[in-house]
């Protein structure tokens, strides 16, 4: 089996987007603050593994295999 960090290099943008942990509140957009400072999704910096849901992305490849 690939490790995490494997998996997430092998993702797409979206792909990886949707086994982030910051998915929900994160709008996946750099956007101005109050100060006009940029705010840049908690990924910019790319994915850490310890923000990856390891276990939605394998219910996922689960489920790809039974169909």
């Amino acid at each position: 089996m690939k490790s995490v960090r494997e998996i997430i290099d092998s993702l797409d943008g979206d792909e990886l987007c949707r086994y982030c942990q910051h998915s929900p509140y994160c709008d996946r957009d750099v956007r101005p603050s109050g100060s006009g400072e940029p705010i840049f999704p908690p990924c910019a910096d790319g994915l850490d593994e310890r923000d990856f849901d390891l276990d939605a992305y394998l219910a996922d490849l689960e489920n790809e295999d039974e169909t």
